[in-house]
């Protein structure tokens, strides 16, 4: 069978897929799974890259025992953030966009260089204080040696393409969350990176997904036993790949959330919108895999169960996700309600003590049991849910028929159930593996395969079980 490999990176964890057709529907089976957390460093957060770098090799090398008809891969990779090299070798290791040096960044931009609003006008992306721009504003004021012309700036699924393959480009969808790219033109802003200092030449040029193949470094390849593989940038940033994969035909306007450490929720649409009244409503204009926008917000998703889990493992309290689900069910509504995007939850750390902590210090009653504390996450993020869904109907003009809901988050029935009801549209979950699948869809268009991501989108609806809710 004629395979195409996905690597699939997310906050918490990587997997590598492989993915092809079998009687007309489209299969996937996992080979290599690896955790991926931030190490904590003298109070600052990075990604171990050749950690990184190391499991993916072990992924190739699996997938290519697995299967010997490989036609190519590529990797996907959260937003924002980035690694540097010098004459090819990688300086040290990225920091997390969930360092705190990247909110002095933010502020020191809109202080020195321009407002909220000047910014928002030229790139359309929603003010977070991970957003690239603001990193490599902090990263200059500590490194600026790391700004040399010898120097390169990849995004994390480019710096991993170009260990692998050599490959000195950025790849569109990733470059659209950086807050540098303009949205109309789909090239680097060369006026906003010279206001910010910053030299253009350090920054790869960017091409569009699914338009080139590279081969696997022939030293690489000997290294692990395995061919020279044929790499294909695809929609690279996580969420333009789930979008990709949205079982969504030729029917009324749909809305999608990509659920996972994130939840980004949103619509496909042809143009950016640079309105203030966007920016307001916290809203972005990222690139679309198909050459459209993917007009989202980003919310804090499943990342606030996961820091709830692993702040209770660590005190001895080892429950699973489904349990924490049922925990939550089984509670009263007792109108527990915070912002999910509260930056005191952005960084890893005791996540039930920092949430109780909102609620007191905005004078409120705070959960306190388990069960509560669940149920108020589940009802926050229903209602960020509802509220967000509401802004984006305002700003397009739109009532939505559909809301799709990709991704790891569709196995928590619950939380499925109260965004139907909090949102009062009709939700329909699938696929699972929605990034994964998209990777594969895109590989699968660059090779001629399939023709184009509508046909994908069929083949999605004929592989995949959706539920209603």
């Amino acid at each position: 069978m004629r395979s195409y490999l996905a690597f699939d990176l997310g906050a918490s964890s990587g997997r590598a897929i492989l993915g092809g057709l079998d009687g007309g529907r489209l299969v996937l089976r996992e080979v290599h799974r690896f955790k991926n957390y931030p190490d904590e460093r003298n109070g600052s957060f990075f990604w171990d890259f050749n950690h990184l770098l190391t499991e993916i090799k072990t992924g190739i090398r699996k997938a290519c025992e697995a299967e010997k008809d490989i036609v190519s891969f590529s990797i996907d990779t959260w937003g924002v953030d980035y690694a540097v090299f010098r004459d090819g070798r990688l300086v040290r290791d990225p920091v997390c966009y969930r360092d705190p040096r990247n909110e002095k960044g933010r502020e020191a931009f809109h202080r020195d260089i321009m407002s909220e609003e000047e910014l928002y006008s030229l790139t359309g992306i929603q003010m977070m204080s991970f957003n690239t721009l603001f990193q490599l504003y902090a990263h200059k004021a500590e490194h600026p040696e790391d700004f040399a012309p010898d120097c390169r700036f990849f995004l994390m699924p480019d710096a991993l393409h170009y260990a692998l393959t050599g490959a000195e480009t950025t790849e569109y969808t990733i470059a659209s969350t950086t807050a540098m790219l303009d949205p109309v033109r789909r090239v680097w802003h060369s006026e906003l990176l010279r206001r910010a200092g910053i030299p253009e030449q350090v920054l790869p040029p960017v091409e569009m997904p699914a338009t080139k193949t590279r081969l696997l470094k022939e030293e690489i390849a000997k290294e692990l036993g395995v061919p020279r593989l044929a790499a294909v940038k695809v929609g690279s940033h996580d969420t333009a790949s789930a979008v990709a994969s949205t079982p969504a035909g030729k029917g009324g306007p749909w809305a999608y959330i990509s659920s996972g450490t994130w939840a980004l929720l949103g619509a496909e649409i042809p143009d950016p919108v640079l309105a203030d009244s966007a920016r307001k409503a916290h809203y972005t204009n990222e690139g679309g895999f198909n050459g459209k926008i993917r007009f989202l917000t980003n919310i804090m998703g499943t990342w606030l169960l996961q820091e709830t889990r692993h702040t209770w493992q660590e005190a001895g309290k080892d429950l699973g996700f489904g349990e924490m689900s049922a925990m939550a069910a089984a509670e009263p509504d007792k109108g527990f309600r915070f912002p999910p995007n509260d930056p005191s939850l952005l960084a890893p750390g005791d996540m039930p003590a920092r949430i109780r902590s909102w609620f007191r210090d905005h004078g409120k009653p705070a959960p306190e049991t388990d069960g509560e504390l669940l149920r108020s996450i589940y009802d926050s993020l229903a209602d960020c849910f509802r509220d967000s869904i509401r802004n984006l109907q305002d700003l397009l003009n739109v009532k939505f028929q559909v809301l799709h809901i990709l991704g790891g988050a569709i196995r928590d029935e619950f939380l499925m159930k109260r965004t139907a009801e909090a949102t009062g549209i009709p939700v329909r979950t699938g696929p699972l593996e929605a990034t994964a699948t998209g990777n594969i869809l895109a590989q699968m268009i660059a090779a001629g395969d399939l023709k184009d991501n509508e046909e994908a989108r069929e083949l999605v609806m004929k592989s995949v079980e959706v539920k209603d809710y």
